[in-house]
């Protein structure tokens, strides 16, 4: 008896910020708007994000956000697909005070990240600077929000990617992930990117799996990938070595062609050709 065999299915993962959003345009790219819109046409392909972003600082893609079936937020400790939560871990208060107390005593600047919400401990010129990321958005300032919410990442804001640094050897249950010099994420250790798309991979069952990133929070998960693809971008080496391909600098608005190149997508005029 004749059987029809079905193809395996891909996913596709892409981070946010100076991958699919363009930070210094403050816009998602016309090419990179329309690659999505095309490859959610395909029946064969899922669409995610992981995103160190939380659910309530994902506006900056509102446009496109309805193509993304699964959610992988805060760095992989929070994991959804609609309003299905699949994972959901939170930072210990005991731990969220160890970090505040030391970045307060260094005069430092902490971030506490909800899910929806955040407050920063104090504001100065490097909060301003850092938050720029997040479209020039300033948390209100609540030293305990931590008591009263459940946290899931903490933003620091020294100036100093030297800092942030330091910070990964005084708490080694926390990766730091640098924005730029001005802020840098602190997750647990244990939850990453690929710890969220291993928890969505786990019930989606045999695909592909393909990731898109710029940052050094993305690493593990083109690690992981069958094909990792870095941004031009990206400032981190690792990254690029580590990646199967490298698409053209986020401001060419060229992503479109890896994909082409991939065969996901039928080569067509315009903007995202190479």
């Amino acid at each position: 008896m004749f059987c029809e065999v079905r193809p395996i299915k891909t996913v596709i993962f892409f981070d946010v910020d100076n991958t699919i959003y363009a930070n210094h345009a403050n816009a998602v790219l016309p090419g990179t708007a329309r690659l999505l819109r095309r490859l959610k046409e395909n029946p064969d392909v899922i669409l995610g994000l992981a995103t160190g972003r939380g659910p309530n600082n994902l506006g900056v893609i509102k446009d496109i956000l309805d193509l993304f079936e699964y959610q992988v937020l805060f760095n992989g400790a929070f994991v959804r697909k609609g309003d299905r939560v699949i994972h959901r871990k939170t930072i210990l208060k005991t731990d969220v005070e160890e970090v505040l107390d030391f970045v307060t005593s260094q005069n430092l600047s902490l971030g506490m990240v909800g899910e929806d919400g955040d407050a920063i401990n104090r504001n100065d010129h490097r909060v301003e600077e850092g938050m720029k990321v997040l479209r020039g958005r300033t948390p209100s300032v609540n030293p305990r929000f931590y008591r009263d919410h459940d946290i899931f990442a903490l933003w620091v804001f020294s100036g100093d990617e030297k800092t942030h640094a330091g910070l990964a050897g005084r708490f080694p249950s926390f990766s730091v992930f640098p924005w730029h010099k001005a802020g840098a994420d602190l997750t647990y250790r244990a939850n990453d990117k690929s710890e969220g798309i291993r928890r969505v991979l786990e019930e989606l069952g045999e695909v592909r799996l393909i990731c898109v990133g710029d940052g050094a929070n993305d690493i593990r998960m083109i690690t992981m990938a069958d094909v990792g693809i870095a941004m031009g971008n990206s400032r981190f080496s690792e990254l690029k070595e580590k990646a199967d391909h490298v698409a053209p600098h986020i401001a060419d608005d060229r992503l479109m062609s890896v994909f082409e190149h991939l065969g996901l997508i039928v080569p067509e005029d315009g903007p995202g050709r190479p």
